[in-house]
């Protein structure tokens, strides 16, 4: 099949390491965002068109409404953000909190399934200051204080947006920051502390 539209994908029980930068799994991407139609494929992925006609009958049977009076091969949960180069990604579904960091593989981010969620960057600086931000202990004491772990989601979007990324960022610190780093062996491109203050002001001004 032509490769343009198949991505890696990642599911819950993949999101335990700090950096993932592999997946054994791959999707087919249809869409860049909802509603988009797809008869394109057909034009530019022929050999694509024709593996997702040969299992119609899968697609036709979904029942949600979605779905309905939408083109062949729809998906959903789909936008811009989806195709930005780094992740910061948690399952919904552990018992404590764990965010990862997701690295492109051959040069396609990661996709994951609808039991994640996730915050995208372009410039992978911001990633790893919202990482540190967001493994912090403050920000785990705060999701323990507000989370019920009995849940079948512990973690759901309605939780995770109670957190506030500017106000972790600021307790972290930049000292902070490289210590988290350090202590985790993360080396990627230096991260200034000018490249710290900036991500701030990107913030405070969104």
């Amino acid at each position: 099949l032509e490769k343009d539209l198949i991505y890696p994908l990642l599911k819950s029980s993949d999101i335990k390491d700090l950096v993932i930068n592999n997946s054994k799994r791959k999707v087919i991407i249809t869409q860049q965002k909802p509603g988009e139609d797809t008869h394109y494929i057909s034009e530019k992925y022929p050999k694509l068109w024709g593996y997702l006609n040969s299992h119609i009958e899968h697609f036709q049977k979904r029942k949600s409404i979605i779905y309905k009076n939408k083109p062949d091969f729809s998906i959903f949960g789909i936008g811009e953000y989806s195709f930005k180069q780094y992740k910061i990604a948690i399952s919904g579904l552990y018992k404590s909190p764990h965010f990862s960091l997701l690295i492109p593989e051959n040069n396609k981010t990661f996709m994951v399934d609808d039991s994640c969620y996730f915050l995208s960057f372009d410039n992978v600086k911001y990633a790893l200051i919202a990482l540190a931000a967001l493994n912090s202990q403050k920000v785990k004491d705060f999701l323990d204080s507000i989370v019920f772990i009995d849940a079948k989601r512990p973690y759901t979007k309605e939780v995770l947006m109670r957190i506030d990324l500017l106000k972790a960022i600021q307790s972290l610190g930049y000292k902070g920051f490289l210590d988290y780093l350090k202590n985790n062996t993360l080396s990627f491109e230096k991260v200034t502390e000018q490249n710290f203050v900036n991500f701030i002001d990107y913030l405070l001004n969104k």
